[in-house]
């Protein structure tokens, strides 16, 4: 079988772009080792994104060109929570891919909140912290996308 792409073919391909290509990180943060907990930002009337204003998100963001993912878990988790240094180290948990208005890849980490002491966020987009318990979650106040990557975890213990 011949591999080789024809012209036709290729220009059916859609190119990558800034516009069609999001690659994100995701940070799991759960309130200690034996906890079913996990930590959700509640988006202010501030947040960048009008669709997510009053929902809850896990701490997300874009990667910015070369940076690599884990780091990019660290700046988020400095950048999005108000007491990060309680935050352990990220672990990463898996990669997820999504296709719909663009093409999401998501890299999903997972960390601890050492003695369950993040109580808010520092930056102007977020109105709160709170930690729900897995089996329990409140979907209707959770974005849809970031249900979307808690519904397809595999490797969440």
């Amino acid at each position: 079988m011949n591999h080789i792409m024809s012209a036709q073919e290729s220009t059916k391909r859609k190119q990558i772009s800034p516009e069609n290509l999001h690659i994100s990180s995701f940070i799991i943060v759960r309130k200690n080792d034996d906890d079913s907990r996990i930590l959700f930002l509640k988006a202010s009337q501030n947040h960048p994104l009008p669709f997510r204003r009053g929902k809850l998100l896990l701490p997300a963001g874009m990667l910015a060109y070369g940076e690599h993912p884990k780091d990019a878990a660290q700046r988020i988790l400095r950048d999005q929570l108000e007491n990060s240094g309680n935050v352990g180290e990220p672990r990463f948990l898996e990669m997820q891919s999504y296709l719909g208005a663009h093409w999401d890849i998501c890299f999903v980490f997972e960390c601890k909140d050492t003695g369950g002491r993040v109580k808010g966020s520092k930056s102007p987009n977020f109105e709160g912290a709170s930690y729900h318990d897995r089996n329990s979650l409140p979907r209707s106040e959770i974005a849809a996308d970031h249900l979307e990557v808690l519904d397809s975890l595999k490797n969440l213990g």
